[in-house]
């Protein structure tokens, strides 16, 4: 096995195809699909870049927004044409039937751009719950049986001399169940255990404090999101029809951090626990085998060897500048960026995961930035940093056999520029 120290750094990247590999150079991009026994069909694809459109974002982090969008198209574009050439070298056994040459003869290739078009846009809506909303969800249902997953804002209430009942409901008067635990118990005589005429439990100031002026403090432990409270002179009155007005919160507690772990955690086992069970199917271990290829194929390439099957082979395949590494960095990330969205914004629980949508960009920036450290340098730190996507890399990667390398080897030898354009670092540092 080769040392993970190699002797240069190379910019060139790519993806594992549909049997094939998509290698990308600093100045040509190559599809190489496998088309039989002893033959590799080869075609060099390319797309018009963001940078090159928007010099703007050519600049750190914007350049990492640029980068994914291109990516994706450059891999969707790759898969398509992956895709066709292995249907073209596929013997077909069966006659199609009526209806699909009726469905050949109407729609032909535009049925099939329409389906992968719906696909993308069902595959980016099911991510956004699974992996924005759900998670929320969640930790929000969980609330009512973990008591450390529980909103412990702090809220106050101004008090006056003549104020003697006060009523605490939700945004919409729903009835509260005992929400509150009183903090400052000097000032108050508690929460009474009753509910009142409207049909609240509700705060009872005893004549004996009879404050001149000054507050309470309570803390939420019901996780209600929005609180409100009513006032009024004696507790004998029906206060359901006065002005509702809203409770200060003036401390956020480690709601924030709870909840920002939770939905790390949780992105993380969904992503992995999806690859997992996708591993299994017979053709995407051949996927993930040419994915091996690849990584063996430019760890060779940056060791300074032959490009050969057998040097190919003793190769790792886990890679520091890989898109798996990249999605865990980025779910990593998202924890942090979790920390400063408010857990429940404006008292909607609902709009944390539209925050977090929108500063979807700062966390690809970031973890960009990161993934191109730990392409350029091998050092402790940048181990460290590139560990998790590594691991990760052990089921999105599998060992190929020979015909994969091969057809890596195809595809990383017609990208390699011959001016050396594509060397980050010489000195494996």
């Amino acid at each position: 096995m080769a040392d993970k120290k190699t002797k240069k750094i190379t910019s060139i990247g790519g993806s594992a195809l549909i049997e094939g590999i998509m290698m990308r150079g600093p100045k040509r991009t190559t599809v190489c699909v496998r088309t039989g026994k002893d033959t590799i069909v080869s075609e060099d694809i390319s797309i018009t870049t963001i940078p090159e459109k928007m010099k703007f974002f050519k600049l750190p982090f914007f350049r990492g927004i640029a980068g994914l969008i291109d990516s994706m198209r450059l891999s969707y574009k790759s898969l398509m044409l992956s895709a066709d050439k292995a249907v073209e070298s596929a013997e077909i056994d069966e006659e199609p039937s009526k209806f699909e040459k009726w469905l050949d003869e109407k729609f032909g290739d535009k049925l099939v751009k329409g389906l992968m078009a719906v696909a993308s846009v069902l595959g980016v809506a099911l991510a956004i719950v699974l992996f924005f909303f759900l998670p929320s969800l969640i930790f929000d249902a969980s609330a009512n049986i973990i008591p450390a997953f529980r909103d412990n804002s702090l809220y106050s209430v101004e008090l006056t001399s003549d104020m003697k009942y006060i009523q605490f409901t939700d945004g919409s008067d729903n009835e509260i169940t005992v929400p509150f635990e009183l903090t400052r118990t000097d000032k108050i005589l508690g929460i009474s255990k009753m509910k009142d005429k409207a049909g609240y439990y509700s705060v009872i100031i005893t004549d004996e404090v009879n404050p001149e002026k000054g507050s309470i403090v309570l803390k939420n432990s019901r996780n209600w999101k929005k609180i409100y409270y009513r006032t009024s002179l004696t507790s004998d009155a029906t206060i359901a029809d006065t002005e509702k007005k809203p409770v200060n919160v003036y401390k956020e507690d480690l709601m924030r951090l709870w909840k920002s772990i939770f939905e790390g955690v949780l992105k993380i086992v969904i992503f992995l626990g999806y690859i997992i069970i996708v591993s299994q199917m017979s053709d995407m271990k051949r996927v993930f085998m040419y994915h091996g290829a690849e990584h063996k194929t430019i760890f060779c390439y940056e060791n300074e060897e032959e490009l050969t099957v057998a040097n190919v082979r003793k190769q790792i395949r886990f890679h520091p500048r890989c898109g798996t590494s990249f999605m865990i960095i980025m779910l990593i990330i998202g924890i942090l960026v979790g920390l400063f969205v408010p857990a429940n914004p404006f008292g909607v629980a609902f709009l944390r995961p539209v925050f977090k949508i929108l500063l979807l960009p700062l966390s690809c920036g970031v973890g960009y930035e990161l993934i191109k450290i730990c392409g350029k340098h091998d050092n402790a730190l940048t181990r460290i940093i590139a560990a998790p996507g590594l691991w990760a890399q052990r089921i999105t990667t599998k060992e190929p056999d020979d015909s994969m390398i091969e057809v890596a080897i195809e595809a990383i030898k017609a990208v390699i520029p011959d001016d050396g354009s594509d060397i980050i670092n010489s000195c494996g540092c």
